[in-house]
């Protein structure tokens, strides 16, 4: 009797012992899921992430695609929400993001990498950019054999006007009202450039079309329904132009706007490791390379080598610095006006209006 309870109390110990690391073993191989909303097309981030996971086994990144004014507003309406899923918030409209950190949303830390990043890309050890996205011109190479580029923002008004025949109908750029990033380029410009409301005005005169997002313009320039674009995404225009060989890209002489994709891990994340870990990858010499060699985006370390770098040669970049700055042209009355004269130089001189919601 004895022997036998021996035998069954050392049988009941086994299998508890059994049982337990079973359950052990699932919660050690279970994957956390990380998830990030973004104002980026999943085909540019797609590389990083698979690299990513490859190096972390344990994390499973959720990718959820918007546009920049849309991600805006889903985070704003919930910034006191507990059960927010996103872990990490990427745009490339650098106001927006300012705007939404300066609310207290975000989680403060220090990436181990952060170090590599330039200080105009940072703010407040909360936000951090980790790409390089200068405005481009892209226009269709077809269309334009035979014509002088233009210098500067000036020159460009210039040839518009001249060529009634090539250009109507025929410009491509944002739609301000709905679009973050057209937006925040819209008012770097008006920084820039006390000429800016003529360049808008005489894109109105030549009907020029509104969209919504960078692909909707480099796809019709490609087809030549477009003949040029204007202050389109850097990276997907490069992208687009290695893709196409109809579709040129061009910088102008006076001034190129530079912005920087940023992220930020949200206070109510319930992934703050893993989403720092994802941040901290995106900034590292090895994030950035495969940002480099297998994505659209461009890196925003200088040591990284890319598409850009015979491209911005002697060109004076204006880049746009991170911080409170920023959300000048965000304020109420501000904007309204801003938008207003906007309309009243493109679209009362006949532009016209072809939104649907895309990442910018």
């Amino acid at each position: 009797m004895t022997v036998f309870f021996g035998r069954f109390l050392r049988v009941c110990v086994q299998a508890a012992v059994l049982v337990l690391a079973m359950l052990w073993g699932t919660q050690a191989f279970a994957r956390v899921q990380v998830h990030v909303w973004s104002a980026t097309d999943t085909s540019a981030v797609e590389p990083f992430i698979k690299v990513f996971e490859t190096k972390y086994p344990d994390i499973d990144v959720v990718y959820r695609e918007f546009n920049t004014s849309e991600l805006y507003q889903v985070v704003m309406y919930n910034i006191d929400n507990p059960k927010m899923e996103a872990d990490v918030i990427i745009s490339p409209a650098m106001d927006l993001q300012v705007k939404l950190v300066n609310e207290g949303l975000a989680y403060r830390f220090e990436p181990e990498n952060v170090d590599a990043i330039p200080s105009w890309a940072q703010w407040r050890n909360e936000l951090y950019g980790f790409s390089f996205e200068p405005a481009a011109l892209v226009y269709n190479k077809q269309a334009f054999e035979g014509l002088e580029s233009p210098v500067s923002h000036t020159d460009l008004s210039n040839m518009v006007r001249d060529n009634p025949e090539l250009f109507s109908g025929k410009i491509g750029t944002y739609d301000i009202r709905q679009s973050g990033i057209g937006y925040f380029f819209a008012t770097q410009d008006a920084i820039q450039n006390n000429q800016t409301s003529r360049l808008t005005e005489t894109f109105g005169r030549a009907g020029a079309k509104l969209f919504c997002c960078s692909s909707e313009i480099l796809d019709r320039v490609a087809t030549g329904e477009l003949v040029l674009g204007y202050n389109v995404i850097g990276s997907y225009a490069m992208a687009a132009a290695r893709e196409n060989p109809d579709i040129g890209v061009y910088f102008l002489r006076d001034y190129t706007i530079t912005m920087s994709r940023t992220a930020f891990v949200p206070k109510t994340s319930r992934a703050k490791y893993q989403a720092q870990l994802f941040i901290d990858f995106l900034l590292s010499r090895e994030g950035q390379q495969v940002l480099a060699n297998n994505s659209a985006l461009i890196p925003i370390n200088q040591n990284v080598e890319t598409v850009l770098t015979p491209h911005l040669e002697d060109i004076p970049v204006f880049r746009v610095k991170l911080g409170i700055g920023l959300l000048g042209f965000q304020d109420e009355l501000k904007k309204k006006s801003f938008l207003e004269d906007w309309e009243s130089s493109i679209l009362w001189s006949g532009g016209t209006a072809s939104p649907s919601p895309q990442p910018d």
